[in-house]
């Protein structure tokens, strides 16, 4: 159980921060629209030569591969409502710390109701 939590943690993080560094990317690059083929690569080149983008992408492919070995060692079933949950929690914790966005009260009891799902998935869902 100690290892689920650590390797949750890590991934839950990996993947927030990549979230956070992401989301200040592509404030840098304005909105990314899709019109066409031509559009869509050259808003690829200007995610790609992003720093902020970038270094979002990296700690997303590390929350990715804690992710995995998490599968490899649980049922999907089980772990991808932990992950997800997690992340959803961290991303919003992280969005008002460091992008100052507005948490309303609707979203902290969504955080709440979330926190108990995943105490009750980590004490009684493993199978």
């Amino acid at each position: 159980m100690t290892n689920l939590i650590i390797l949750l943690t890590i991934s839950t993080i990996a993947g927030a921060v990549g979230q956070i560094f992401l989301k200040i990317g592509i404030n840098e690059i304005g909105v990314v629209k899709y019109s066409n083929l031509s559009v869509v690569f050259q808003n690829i080149i200007k995610i790609i030569t992003n720093r902020f983008a970038i270094t979002g992408l990296f700690f997303s492919a590390i929350a990715v591969f804690f992710g995995i070995i998490l599968l490899s060692q649980n049922n999907l079933s089980f772990i991808y409502p932990l992950c997800v949950g997690a992340l959803f929690i961290a991303v919003l914790l992280l969005s008002k710390l460091f992008l100052k966005e507005n948490i309303s009260i609707i979203q902290i009891t969504g955080i709440i109701i979330i926190f108990v799902g995943i105490l009750i998935l980590i004490k009684f869902g493993k199978q």
